[in-house]
């Protein structure tokens, strides 16, 4: 069976042969079709981006919804735009989707560009070796998150994000909780944000290059980069994640 990778599209067939497959058996959306589907997705999603909107227009920062916003680089409008999904082809007033990255329009049609798979093979492959190398370890769920704890660790309060919110134990109970505990962080992107203190604490020493070796299926930022690269290929659209795995932090 041939491996297939986040963009639906099997990693080991010819792009030529793949666009030619899509050409053959593409279905098509009348206007008529597509307008109350990208409408429905509209209606969904407004509720999460206006008020970010709102609050970006008054310059009022938020601690965890703008912290989504930029994790994973996903603007408003890229949110708000609608997607049929590979191999569907729309016709109708779709002059619309001429701005859409990744589109192509011909006339009254328009469809993801068949070229797309070839431009983004080297990077779903990658992915999915990562996902796939993830999956196959045992879940790690021994850290309770304290990687968030071990980002303030006798950190200045000058220095701390966020500074808006106060910390829960304040800046000695939050030490003390680290003190307390093994820190045991597998995430590079986690454990380089850690401070100067914190850093030698970790019983690893988690980096870009040895990524594909580290990760584990039980590690919350997996989670959430698992959900950024469905993003960044297109594979998936964002839902709101869920904020009670926040309340984790300190």
């Amino acid at each position: 069976m041939p491996r297939v990778g986040l963009s639906g599209v099997p990693s080991d067939t010819d792009a030529s042969e793949c666009a030619s497959h899509e050409r053959r058996i593409a279905p098509t959306l009348t206007q008529a079709q597509w307008v109350p589907l990208a409408q429905a997705h509209a209606d969904r999603v407004e509720p999460w981006v206006r008020p970010h909107l709102a609050r970006r227009s008054r310059q009022q920062p938020h601690p965890v919804e703008d912290f989504l916003w930029r994790y994973y680089s996903y603007p408003p409008q890229a949110l708000r735009t609608w997607h049929p999904g590979w191999g569907v082809e729309l016709s109708g007033d779709v002059a619309g989707f001429g701005t859409v990255r990744g589109f192509v329009v011909d006339g009254d049609r328009a469809r993801v560009d068949p070229a797309l798979p070839a431009r983004r093979a080297v990077q779903v492959r990658e992915i999915r070796d990562l996902l796939v190398a993830t999956q196959s370890r045992p879940p790690r769920l021994g850290c309770f998150g304290l990687h968030e704890w071990a980002m303030v660790y006798r950190q200045p309060a000058e220095q701390v994000r966020h500074a808006l919110v106060p910390l829960r134990l304040g800046a000695a109970g939050t030490d003390a909780v680290v003190d307390a505990h093994r820190i045991s962080c597998s995430h590079y992107d986690a454990y380089r944000f850690f401070t100067e203190a914190a850093a030698p604490l970790n019983t690893m020493r988690p980096t870009l290059a040895t990524r594909v070796v580290n990760e584990q299926p039980g590690c919350l930022h997996a989670g959430m980069d698992g959900l950024q690269m469905g993003l960044q290929t297109g594979a998936v659209q964002l839902r709101r994640p869920g904020r009670r795995l926040l309340r984790a932090g300190p």
